[in-house]
């Protein structure tokens, strides 16, 4: 029986309630890789002007830690889901970074509030990615730009995964939804308005999208 939006979202938390626990650990497990996407997502971001940043999925906060100490005067954000990884953010008392616990398909930000929404490796917990993908448009400045990090591989290893591995995946208690195609992260970035600048799929089974809201 399929899950609901809800339960989905529930999941993940919960997941990430026990993930919080060793997230930045030498025994992350499965989560380790995610590391491997912090130098891409900073290389981004630093080829354009910016100071407000938004990092959704942003975990334990290590990737705002890293701007923090490499820009210690932006105004950094990050938001999670679960309230334990946010709590694990917030001990690292970053001055110029503020956490919230929150939903990336409805952002608790006004509009127009970021010149930048990162995110990484979170994006196929997201039951509806249209919502985010919107909501990111929405919170972004006039010229303001999405990167995003997350699974793919080719059209047929990514019904394979979806139809076969992440199903067996929420059975284990882990709350991945959905790995989105090329063609289908295209379409979602071009459905929200955003004009895309970069679109790959890198090895690692990684996609990387960098995508502008128009001016």
């Amino acid at each position: 029986m399929a899950r609901s939006a809800e339960e989905l979202k529930q999941l993940s938390v919960k997941e990430f309630t026990e993930a919080a626990k060793i997230y930045e650990s030498g025994h992350a497990g499965i989560y380790e890789m995610c590391k491997d996407d912090y130098p891409q997502m900073l290389e981004e971001l630093a080829l354009e002007p910016f100071e407000d940043v938004l990092d959704v999925g942003c975990g334990t906060g290590a990737v705002l830690e890293l701007l923090h100490g490499e820009y210690p005067g932006k105004h950094l954000t990050g938001l999670d889901l679960t309230p334990k990884m946010i709590e694990a953010a917030c001990a690292k008392q970053l001055g110029n970074v503020r956490f919230v616990v929150g939903d990336a398909e409805a952002l608790p930000f006004e509009p127009q509030s970021f010149d930048a929404v990162l995110c990484s490796n979170s994006f196929h917990h997201y039951p509806h990615p249209e919502r985010f993908f919107a909501e990111a448009a929405r919170v972004l400045r006039p010229g303001g730009r999405l990167i995003l990090r997350d699974y793919t591989s080719s059209d047929f290893v990514v019904w394979l995964m979806n139809t076969f591995e992440l199903p067996l995946a929420r059975l284990a208690g882990h709350g991945d939804v959905r790995i989105c195609k090329v063609s289908e992260l295209r379409a979602l970035a071009e459905g929200a308005g955003f004009l895309l600048l970069k679109l790959e799929a890198q090895k690692g089974f990684r996609a990387h999208l960098v995508a502008r809201k128009p001016s």
